[in-house]
């Protein structure tokens, strides 16, 4: 009977823990229209800038960090990029990323 308890413990904290970063990872279906919107201006629309200094996604350029760095320097901004917390949710940014990490 403790083999059975155990194995639904640990079967139960494995679904948590899918559960949790599954719901924590973009669409980039959704991100694609959000990066067309908000991005694409800059970083151009496959992912090669169109001003110098910008990151170039498509050579996986400013991207090679985690999503939560990625999310936290996209909600503040820095230099000429402007930050997007207030105007994207939480959700529309990692989708958005996650439309990004198609591009290279």
């Amino acid at each position: 009977m403790d083999c059975r308890v155990g194995f639904y413990r640990i079967f139960v904290l494995f679904v948590v823990l899918f559960t949790v970063g599954a719901a924590q990872a973009g669409d980039p279906q959704r991100g694609r229209q959000i990066y067309i919107d908000h991005c694409a201006g800059c970083h151009g629309r496959m992912g090669s800038p169109t001003m110098a200094a910008v990151p170039a996604f498509s050579r996986g350029e400013g991207v090679m960090k985690s999503d939560q760095e990625l999310l936290t320097f996209i909600k503040r901004g820095q230099g000429v990029m402007p930050g997007y917390d207030g105007l994207l949710t939480e959700l529309e940014i990692r989708d958005t990323l996650a439309f990004i990490r198609t591009l290279f």
